[in-house]
């Protein structure tokens, strides 16, 4: 289980609870033993989908922990490399889209390279042209998630 999926079970079981005890609590005061059951199955159920999208908004999908049980997977994964050699592409990719929200990956390519070269590759083995694959997967995943419902990020036009 991805990180990202444990932040959402933590924040849908703590709004559960906080939701329950808050529903039961309300629900007591109005109608009595039978309104602490109510109030506490309605509060519970609501106070998970609270926490659920909380969690949801709060990570925005910036946990590498997805990438890592996937990269392995992926088309442009190439044999002999690892996740110590994945993950900064990953985290590059992350980290460079908040600096660039908004624009095409395609339009600071060179600087994004530049950049990945003189910062000796963040520990990687990949030279550039092995991590953009990565670096363009994790920068359309935040655009996904900041820019929901666009089928084609990379083509927005902005």
């Amino acid at each position: 289980m991805s990180l990202l999926k444990k932040d959402h079970i933590l924040g849908a079981g703590g709004g559960a609870l906080a939701g329950g005890a808050a529903g039961a609590a309300i629900g007591g005061v109005i109608a009595g033993p039978v309104g602490i059951a109510v109030g506490a199955a309605a509060g519970g159920a609501l106070g998970a989908v609270v926490g659920d999208r909380t969690a949801e908004a709060a990570d925005k999908r910036r946990d590498l922990g997805h990438f890592e049980q996937i990269f392995r997977t992926m088309p442009y994964y190439l044999n002999g490399y690892d996740w110590h050699d994945y993950g900064p592409a990953y985290r590059y990719g992350l980290d460079t889209y908040a600096n660039h929200d908004g624009e095409l990956l395609a339009a600071v390519e060179s600087q994004l390279q530049g950049d990945w070269e003189a910062a000796a590759r963040f520990g990687s083995r990949l030279s550039w042209v092995q991590a953009r694959p990565a670096v363009e997967h994790a920068w359309r995943s935040l655009d996904d998630a900041v820019h929901p419902g666009n089928p084609h990020p990379g083509d927005r036009n902005r």
